[in-house]
């Protein structure tokens, strides 16, 4: 009995090359698909969209707005101090804020970093730049003698302040407050 007339009477033999013939078919179907159907459709370089796509205008740059020193002022004297935290949650941006809601925000354990400054109120805001919606500063605290969050050398800060819901007039906001820190490079032993 030949190889042939073998493979003819095994069912298992037959089955398998039934299978193999329709992996073959889907195989064939598919290439069919991919390379005869959807070529008709060119895809390369057409826009998605016919309508003319809507830029961004850059903020103008202005001088800075008293306000806006006057808020981060503020700011200083009720969140970073951690006194009158019902008047900084209304002027913090959701940028720092998230979602937190005022009974959690006046709990004090809020996301902005203490530092109980002896110069909250004289310290001068340094300005990095100063947008129609957008002005940041720079400015250094000092700390009082035994201060509990700010140790005993001076830091600096960066402060941010955006507009209202983006607005050109919107009131000024508290949207960035961060430490101007580098960890000290220790030297090799």
């Amino acid at each position: 009995m030949g190889s042939f007339e073998k493979w003819n009477n095994s069912p298992r033999a037959q089955r398998r090359f039934f299978i193999g013939s329709l992996g073959v078919l889907a195989a064939g179907i598919v290439a069919l698909i991919v390379f005869v159907i959807l070529p008709n459709k060119p895809t390369k370089d057409q826009p998605i969209s016919n309508v003319p796509a809507q830029l961004v205008k850059p903020d103008p740059k202005r001088p800075v707005d008293p306000a806006a020193i006057k808020i981060a002022r503020e700011f200083l004297l009720t969140a970073v101090i951690r006194k009158n935290l019902n008047w900084a949650y209304d002027h913090v941006h959701p940028n720092i804020k998230g979602r937190m809601s005022r009974k959690e925000w006046d709990s004090g354990n809020i996301p902005v970093i203490p530092c109980d400054a002896q110069n909250a109120n004289t310290t001068a805001f340094i300005t990095q730049f100063s947008y129609q919606r957008e002005v940041e500063f720079e400015i250094a605290l000092i700390p009082k003698a035994h201060s509990i969050y700010c140790g005993e050398r001076p830091v600096r800060f960066y402060i941010a302040l955006q507009r209202d819901h983006d607005k050109p007039n919107g009131r000024w906001l508290v949207s960035y407050w961060e430490p101007h820190w580098r960890p000290p490079v220790l030297a090799p032993a």
